[in-house]
């Protein structure tokens, strides 16, 4: 850990001034601060949208981010604010702590474990943001950790399960990695053997605690109906990683790479008894990996003990000559590693550019202060969070998106991409209101259609109402 110690305070600096720089007027943030105070007032959660969202009102709701929601709405500016994106920024540093200390349990040394922190934290920064799934990353981190131990700690992992679920749907995952841990344990004890049943009986215990939450058993229903779900296809997060995607190609695949090159010659069934955990788990994480970006910073917290540990083992496979030369070797690499990433990470916080910020503020204010009742259709789906909540305004399609059935995403989908009917969807809705991007085919496309007025400009967006009395809605 003495190395990582180092990587660790370099991303924490980041990951703390990104936080608290990320603005308070992100839209999913808005609403989750909606949901926080609907909770407190109320007293139970949610269940349902309301009329504010007019193409699905009353549309089964599951708020998975609920207690998210209230942390959210008790932070929500001044020294809260602070303290409650500091929190989040801190629950990204305490997944990679614990991600580093799993693997130096395990007998990694401390230049495989700095090596590998480095690229997870790298892996870590396109999904970062103020986001309760941020806010969960220490507890899978915990998790993976808790399972690897051999007592009756491990069953502590159900707690954290349990904690898990009342902050986000993705605590589905604990009983199937437990199973999965448990079907690799059998294989390495070739039987059912004190780890195997341990481990199976945790995978038991995690399908009653991910159902210890107001929402029950609807929020593991909830998560695995999003496996196959059309409306992925609609959401930036859920799209496959690509080379585009440099939290992807500078950390997750190296971490890949050196899993498949370092795990295979460094680790054999000869010589570990975590061959068959080791493999599933991996595997089951690459396939997240590869199939959604949102899960690029979920497989590196995950693999950072076992490739780091495999890194290892294969060094210590060396002969002592080879040994010395790429321990002299990491002496000038590791910290001239660590000086081009703190300049990377330092010239992060002077440009100080939060990702994912949702900054339709203007048009949106402009729609308020208009008469009459507005039905609004935003290009961004997330932009029209911040209408939630004011009176007379309504909208098609908001940052909660997850109650939303499948066809109004094909209608989104339809008018942004402007495809043949797009006009009729527009006055089926009875849309009067419509926020774009500038110089958007959008924009563009409503310009040359008779009807539409533009009646808000910037360097960003376009705001276009129409000129006569909105179609009925159907």
């Amino acid at each position: 850990m003495k190395y990582a110690w180092l990587v660790l305070a370099i991303f924490a600096a980041r990951f703390l001034t990104t936080a608290i720089v990320y603005p308070p007027s992100d839209g999913d943030l808005y609403w989750q601060r909606l949901l926080g105070a609907q909770v407190l007032r109320d007293r139970a959660v949610p269940r349902f949208l309301g009329a504010e969202a007019f193409s699905a009102p009353h549309a089964p709701w599951v708020p998975q981010e609920w207690l998210f929601g209230i942390a959210a709405y008790l932070g929500r500016s001044g020294a809260a604010w602070d303290l409650f994106a500091g929190g989040v920024a801190l629950g990204a540093i305490a997944a990679l702590g614990i991600a580093c200390l799993h693997a130096a349990r395990r007998g990694a040394s401390p230049a495989a474990v700095a090596i590998c922190a480095t690229l997870a934290g790298l892996a870590m920064f396109e999904s970062f943001g103020v986001r309760a799934q941020v806010a969960v990353w220490p507890l899978l981190a915990a998790f993976m950790l808790l399972l690897d131990i051999d007592g009756p700690w491990a069953y502590a992992a159900a707690a954290v399960a349990m904690v898990w679920s009342n902050w986000h749907a993705s605590a589905m995952l604990a009983p199937i990695v437990a199973a999965i841990y448990a079907a690799g344990s059998t294989l390495d004890e070739r039987g059912f053997g004190t780890r195997s049943r341990r481990t199976a009986t945790i995978a038991a215990l995690c399908v009653a605690a991910i159902c210890c939450n107001p929402l029950g058993w609807d929020l593991p229903r909830y998560a695995l109906g999003w496996f196959g779900n059309p409306t992925t296809a609609y959401i930036s997060e859920w799209k496959v990683p690509d080379f585009d995607d440099a939290a992807f190609m500078v950390g997750a695949l190296p971490l890949l790479l050196l899993a498949i090159v370092f795990g295979g010659r460094g680790i054999s069934r000869a010589t570990s008894d975590w061959y068959w955990r080791n493999l599933l788990i991996l595997g089951t994480f690459t396939f997240l990996l590869l199939s959604a970006a949102r899960n690029v910073a979920v497989f590196s917290i995950v693999a950072l003990p076992i490739v780091s540990t495999a890194l290892s083992q294969w060094l210590e496979r060396q002969p002592e000559s080879r040994r010395a030369g790429l321990a002299r070797a990491a002496a000038y690499v590791l910290p001239l590693g660590a000086f081009f990433v703190a300049i990377f990470v330092c010239v992060r916080l002077t440009l100080a550019a939060p990702p994912n910020t949702n900054l339709a503020n203007a048009p949106l204010a402009a729609v308020a202060k208009m008469p009459g009742e507005r039905a609004i259709f935003c290009a961004d789906f997330a932009w029209c969070s911040l209408a939630l909540g004011v009176p007379n305004e309504r909208v098609f399609l908001d940052g909660r998106a997850d109650p939303y059935p499948p066809p109004v995403w094909q209608e989104m989908s339809a008018i942004t991409g402007l495809e043949p009917g797009w006009r009729q969807v527009l006055d089926r809705r009875g849309i009067n209101t419509i926020v774009a991007g500038r110089y958007s085919p959008l924009d563009q496309a409503l310009g040359l259609t008779r009807g539409w007025r533009l009646a808000y400009v910037d360097a960003s967006y376009v705001l276009y109402v129409r000129t006569a009395a909105a179609p009925r809605p159907n």
